[in-house]
């Protein structure tokens, strides 16, 4: 009788033993196909919604650029501000606790422009107001999501990814032609002065733009018979499809303009029919950019 009580405690032993082990089996198979088939698809959306928030923060830089540069016209006074960025994202709460970093960047791409102009066969450059004109890149670091990079540059935001590029939010560049067949070409350029700084981070950063100065090329007085517009960037699609869509909308004759790109640059060509009829403006307006320096 003892022998067959301790039999009983033995095979219940083995069953609470057994019954454990396939438990803990069970949980391990549930929290492997977790993160197997849902983390991954988790953690890309989380990313997808960081992305959307650096789209946000990178829209709000250049709108507040934007609105330095009327309110230091206005009340003389120059204006500074921190723009902050959001640099981390994708954490699942319980099964991923690290966030993607990401990179902000600030002058460290050549981007050039350059307009010129002819008048009466003599050619006039904007020269070096307009070359290293600044530029300041987001660059994601994602696990899942695609990665993508926002640069903000002579005061429009293109994003690119996987080698293309668009304007997300234009600069302020407009063609158009009056009443009286003249061609209105109207430029406010934004320069990025400071030196080459770069930071790679997860939490919150900022980039600090104090405004300088404005300076005008061309206020209007004189007309032209040629004009050439150049603009060096690896967002060189970017730009082309921006200026493809002002110049459809300027109803300009086709035989008047051409526009043409490659990787590293886009041009373009605007020739008047009478001869100076063609209204050029063209300001420069100057930041001071650096990171995390208030």
């Amino acid at each position: 009788m003892i022998q067959w009580r301790y039999m009983q405690r033995c095979d219940g032993a083995v069953s609470t033993v057994v019954s454990a082990l396939l438990l803990l089996a069970l949980v391990i198979a549930v929290i492997t196909s977790i993160n197997v088939r849902y983390v991954p698809q988790w953690t890309e959306n989380a990313e997808h919604m960081h992305m959307r928030t650096v789209s946000k923060d990178m829209s709000q830089m250049k709108a507040g650029a934007d609105l330095m540069i009327v309110s230091s016209a206005a009340v003389k006074e120059p204006f500074s501000a921190g723009m902050p960025i959001t640099m981390g994202g994708g954490e699942i709460i319980f099964f991923n606790r690290y966030s993607s970093s990401s990179t902000l960047s600030i002058n460290t791409r050549a981007v050039n422009m350059n307009i010129a102009t002819e008048l009466d066969g003599v050619t006039r450059q904007s020269d070096d107001i307009m070359k290293n004109m600044g530029c300041v890149d987001f660059l994601s670091n994602n696990y899942y999501y695609p990665n993508q990079r926002y640069s903000y540059e002579c005061g429009g935001l293109a994003i690119s990814q996987n080698n293309r590029s668009v304007m997300k939010m234009v600069p302020h560049i407009s063609v158009s032609k009056s009443s009286d067949n003249i061609i209105n070409v109207s430029i406010d350029a934004i320069k990025l002065s400071g030196s080459h700084q770069t930071i790679s981070s997860n939490t919150m950063e900022e980039v600090y733009f104090s405004y300088s100065n404005s300076e005008s090329l061309y206020n209007g007085s004189v007309l032209v018979d040629k004009l050439t517009l150049i603009l060096e960037t690896e967002n060189s699609m970017a730009w082309q499809d921006y200026l493809s869509r002002i110049m459809q909308a300027s109803k300009i004759n086709e035989e008047q303009y051409s526009l043409s790109s490659n990787s590293t640059s886009t041009v373009l060509y605007i020739s008047g029919i009478t001869g100076a009829d063609i209204r050029p403006i063209v300001n420069v307006h100057v930041f001071k950019v650096s990171l995390n320096m208030l």
